[in-house]
């Protein structure tokens, strides 16, 4: 027994007898628990369904690759690991771990429940948006992780070893984000809505990869630093080095403050310690190859023309508050404090800034990011939280964060009394990673794939200080447990169906016909009923399948050929896309693309089926301009359909109106040039017809249409 008790050689430290001991004293339920909570750290930040580097898979599992697989996973092992967790508590008694800020966190869910109940669109505010899914459910898995986490953290040699699992995780991740950098990247991606060769590794954006760096950088170093084998020491400090190029390589200023914030946290640790944490031969050359391999990469950076790989310029674009990325962050945080005051006590819900937005956005953001551009969140989690839980809401969830700060640091950061007082340092790294992480979110935004991870360091923060309470297992344990169990199951099966959704989601967009397209819509929508985008994917199913009859239709009927037959199937085509935009509407009523769908079908139908839908047209085109009123697409929709009604002078405001709120929409230059073409000005029109080909040098016909006002013009 004695030589039990001796440390392994190659073995980390903290991994001797009272890891082994613990695990021995485990139930089976709490092995299977704790091995649960090992998974979710590993498992969640490596998922995503791209699976193209294994031979024969040339498609991804799902439409959204990155964040509905990662909740799957989260969601689908917290259900194991709590049930299990149960079933050893009521069936075997033993002991609950109280802390804190227990009832401040159960405060925090019930706020997120209160403004979900008041919220604008409360399925959204539950399930949360599509590819966010930050809402009311998210936040109960965190909460349900932190206390999962506390019951298991209870000694340092554990958190060593959740910490250690995650540095492994980060290995892969982190590790990817690199080899995106250099070009070898194994996976087949579409195109990119960012820059080429910025990483964004398993999370499919670098501004969500770079939160998730942060905290890896902060954990790799501690246990680094704090590791006695001169093997793992090393390996921990190559986690470190990858970490540090993959910190660069994503190119986002907020990760790159909030890795900051962090390291120099640590650093304020290993200075308090320095008495039990001595810098070794190793810890000195793995600094000066990290300092060298960081300079490079900048150096490199700098020689790039592209602003957002030049590592100065990404910098130096924080203060350029008039131009940029910084330009349109300051007009959606503009847009969610003014959302703030309108609903200061409950807000419009969680994870709904999508539907406030287009009400509150400002006409200088549509002509500064487009009129594509729809802020999906804030991007400021601070202004995030205020606008979609309330003022209350937020300062109930950041007065949790300093608690957990204020409490925790004395423990994180107190001196060392003795060389074995160096494995603290593994809870400064938690700490360290927890701040760094809070303040990258003031510049960017919290996915489920990274802020569970700050739940678990708060848990691992907050479980020594934790009181425990003995339970005895009661008599009705066992049927309670099985409940529990049931509960469980049902939830993993709706987690499961909730994912394969987004698989039937991804069929409607890559069918072959439209009957396959259909189908996989009307399956997605009856697997998820909740989710506003797969009932608008089948409207524009439909949508396309009526465009492409109306262009047979004209074209049957210049050839002279009876289109009778067509006509009616365009016209069952036309009600089946019009029924589903409509129930769509009436579904989620602050979604402005859906206004936009339903008035182009309306105004399609006008030259092909019947001129009374033109009164429809105008009826959404009005409808959505209430929605957004700075939505160039949808006037420009209204406009067309008041040229069908004569009203030729308010359809030239409206487009007078659009194209000042974006310079480089063409559509909107081209119909105001076709209507001041009509009224006979054809200087003006000329004027916007060269605008148009300045926009997009291979619009349709635009060479034809300046040669033909030019003849008019004399120019």
């Amino acid at each position: 027994m004695a030589a039990s008790r001796k440390k392994k050689k190659g073995t980390p430290s903290g991994q001797a007898t009272s890891t082994a001991s613990g695990w021995a004293a485990m139930t089976s339920a709490q092995r299977v628990a704790w091995v649960c909570l090992h998974a979710l750290v590993f498992s969640v930040p490596v998922a995503m369904s791209n699976w193209t580097w294994v031979p024969g898979v040339m498609m991804p599992f799902t439409a959204d690759q990155f964040d509905i697989v990662k909740v799957f996973v989260q969601r689908g092992i917290t259900l194991v690991a709590f049930a299990a967790w149960a079933w050893h508590v009521l069936v075997n008694g033993g002991t609950v771990r109280r802390t804190k800020v227990d009832y401040l966190i159960l405060a925090v869910l019930g706020w997120y429940a209160l403004s979900s109940i008041f919220s604008i669109h409360p399925p959204t505010a539950i399930f949360g948006k599509y590819r966010r899914y930050e809402g009311l459910l998210s936040l109960v898995t965190y909460a349900m992780i932190y206390f999962l986490a506390v019951q298991f953290l209870d000694r340092l040699s554990r958190v060593r070893s959740i910490a250690r699992t995650l540095f492994f995780s980060g290995i892969i991740v982190n590790g990817y984000g690199v080899m995106q950098y250099l070009g070898l990247d194994p996976l087949r991606w579409g195109t990119l809505p960012f820059e080429a060769y910025r990483s964004f590794s398993t999370f499919g954006n670098p501004d969500l990869l770079g939160g998730f760096v942060v905290i890896t950088l902060a954990v790799s170093l501690a246990l680094a630093l704090s590791e006695s084998d001169f093997r793992w020491r090393i390996v921990y400090w190559s986690g470190f080095l990858i970490g540090s190029v993959c910190w660069i390589t994503a190119f986002t200023r907020g990760a790159w403050i909030g890795g900051a914030v962090a390291l120099i946290a640590l650093g304020v640790a290993v200075w308090r310690m320095r008495g039990a944490s001595r810098m070794t031969r190793v810890d000195w050359s793995f600094a000066g190859a990290i300092v060298a391999a960081v300079s490079v990469l900048v150096v490199r950076s700098l020689q790039s023309p592209d602003p957002v790989m030049n590592v100065a310029a990404r910098l130096g674009s924080i203060l350029e508050f008039d131009q940029g990325s910084a330009l349109t962050r300051f007009q959606i945080w503009d847009a969610a404090w003014r959302a703030t005051l309108d609903r200061p006590i409950f807000g419009f819900g969680p994870d709904t800034f999508r539907l406030v937005f287009p009400g509150y956005k400002p006409i200088e953001y549509t002509e500064a990011a487009g009129y594509l551009s729809v802020a999906d969140n804030v991007h400021n989690y601070f202004l995030q939280l205020s606008s979609s839980v309330g003022i209350p809401g937020m300062l109930l969830l950041y007065g949790l964060f300093a608690s957990v700060a204020v409490l925790s640091a004395r423990n994180a950061f107190k001196r060392a009394e003795s060389d074995k007082d160096v494995s603290r340092l593994i809870l400064a790294g938690m700490w360290a990673a927890s701040a760094g992480y809070v303040v990258k979110l003031f510049f960017g935004l919290s996915v489920t794939g990274v802020t569970f991870l700050l739940w678990i360091a708060m848990a691992a923060l907050m479980a020594p200080l934790a009181r425990t309470v003995e339970i005895r297992p009661p008599s009705w344990g066992v049927p309670a447990a099985l409940v529990i169990f049931a509960v469980a199951a049902v939830a993993s099966w709706g987690n499961l169906v909730y994912l394969m959704a987004d698989n039937a989601h991804l069929q409607t967009k890559i069918g072959a016909t439209y009957e396959e397209r259909v189908a996989s819509a009307e399956t997605a929508i009856r697997r998820n009923p909740f989710n506003d985008i797969y009932r608008a994917e089948l409207g524009l199913v439909h949508a396309e399948a009526f465009s492409y009859l109306a262009s047979q239709i004209r074209l049957a009927e210049n050839q002279g050929q009876d289109a009778t037959m067509m006509r009616a199937e365009a016209q069952r085509v036309f009600n089946l896309a019009e029924a589903e935009f409509l129930e769509t509407i009436e579904f989620v009523e602050y979604e402005y693309d859906n206004y936009v769908f339903l008035a182009n079908l309306y105004n399609n139908g006008v030259g092909v089926l019947s001129a009374e839908y033109n009164e429809k047209a105008l009826a959404i085109g009005r409808r959505g301009i209430a929605v957004s009123e700075f939505g160039p697409a949808i006037r420009l929709q209204y406009a067309i359909a008041l040229l069908d009604a004569g009203d030729i002078e308010e359809a030239e405001r409206q487009m007078r109106a659009a194209v000042e709120m974006d310079s480089r929409f063409a559509d909107t230059h081209m119909l105001l040039a076709e209507i001041l073409a009509q009224r006979g000005d054809a200087a003006g029109a000329l004027e916007y017809y060269q605008k148009v080909k300045a926009i997009d040098p291979a619009y349709p016909g635009i060479d034809e249409m300046i040669a033909r006002v030019e003849t008019v013009t004399g120019d």
